[in-house]
């Protein structure tokens, strides 16, 4: 690259108190990247500076700049173009949609594309609104970046863009997921009023599929032989499936089935550690960032194996259809019983090895710098 890049990140998802897949990918992405490219000034926007400033600290190349407004519209099609032209950015990141006016080159991440394969799990507004935004941004980017090779490939398909053209920077799993102490980790579930449970990380949809779980959970009375169940995550969509389910239960076992709606960063790493099973039977995902948590902290997850799930073959046979609920019971069963701790060091390592923030910096750090001499 000649001359000093000026590149400007769209941040405002750290705005919101929830923490969404989005705030994770921004944070291990660019907390490596503004360490491995000097020759690249990085504008950060976002209303409350002073978070994103605590997540990405304080550097040379390094810049800050305020929005003045939470609203959708007047920050793509005012603010942020203003900004750009104020600046002189060169590079845009967005994540799903760019603004209209486009006086810069743009990197879009489309994270994926689920509605159109799955439209029965999303809202009609949700399918119509976003497919034409998300079309829109992903044809016009310079660069399109995606989370997994499936979500590639989809995006491939259903928006005429070649696959060559689309980069795929994936999820990954900070480091210090494999250096949680157990003993805190049990001293703090402890303090729950909880001991040995299972796990299930996610946004609470019908897509997700936390019904299964608690089916499973419930025909294997596991809450007689002690054990609790947690979900952690806000509910983004009606699930009255999930819920009539659960009101039908005995009081004692909804004693022992939690929800939480959202938890800090820190206590996550804790309830992951401590946990004697993650589940994760989720219908469709563009990527999947909780189980590869689980697997890179060591505790034995049973996972999926659609869509871009099915690349974690690391998991072998914990990897399930997730509509088969006695496929599910039996693989619930054998992990509650055995535990190969040889083998969950293993997928450890593979996680870590493959799931990488510094090397998937290094790829969108390779794709900027040819897109800039071509």
């Amino acid at each position: 690259m000649e001359g000093k890049m000026k590149l400007l990140v769209d941040a405002h998802c750290f705005d919101y108190r929830t923490t969404e897949g989005i705030n994770t990918y921004l944070k291990g992405l660019y907390g490596e990247l503004v360490g491995i490219a000097p020759d690249i000034d990085f504008y950060f926007v976002a209303q409350n500076v002073g978070r994103i400033k605590a997540l990405f600290g304080e550097a040379a190349n390094v810049h800050y700049v305020p929005l003045t407004s939470q609203n959708k519209i007047y920050r793509l099609l005012f603010e942020i173009p203003a900004i750009v032209k104020k600046l002189g950015i060169e590079w845009a990141h967005f994540q799903y949609t760019s603004p209209l006016i486009k006086n810069c080159k743009t990197i879009v991440t489309l994270h994926d594309i689920l509605f159109v394969d799955y439209p029965q799990m999303f809202p009609w507004r949700y399918r119509l609104v976003k497919g034409a935004m998300f079309k829109l941004s992903a044809k016009r980017a310079d660069l399109l970046l995606t989370v997994s090779d499936y979500s590639r490939r989809q995006i491939a398909k259903h928006y005429g863009i070649s696959a060559e053209e689309i980069v795929v920077t994936p999820n990954a799993v900070s480091a210090d997921f494999v250096q949680v102490d157990a003993d805190e980790a049990a001293k703090f579930v402890q303090s729950q009023g909880i001991d040995k449970y299972l796990l299930y990380v996610s946004r609470i949809e019908p897509r997700k599929n936390q019904l299964a779980v608690l089916k499973a959970f419930h025909e294997l009375d596991l809450w007689k032989k002690g054990y609790h169940l947690v979900f952690i995550g806000r509910k983004t969509l009606p699930t009255p499936a999930f819920d009539q389910y659960y009101e039908a239960l005995a009081d004692k076992e909804k004693e022992q089935v939690h929800v939480f709606n959202q938890v800090s960063y820190a206590d996550l790493k804790l309830w992951y550690k401590a946990a004697s099973l993650f589940v994760y039977p989720a219908l469709a995902e563009g990527f999947g960032i909780p189980p590869i948590e689980a697997g890179a902290v060591g505790v034995p997850c049973v996972c999926s194996n659609r869509t871009a799930m099915g690349d974690f073959t690391f998991f072998e046979d914990n990897l399930l259809d997730p509509e088969d609920g006695d496929a599910l019971k039996k693989a619930i069963v054998r992990n509650l019983e055995q535990k190969d701790a040889d083998k969950l060091n293993e997928i450890s390592q593979q996680v870590r090895l493959k799931y990488n923030w510094h090397h998937i910096a290094e790829t969108l750090y390779r794709a900027l710098n040819r897109l800039s001499i071509a």
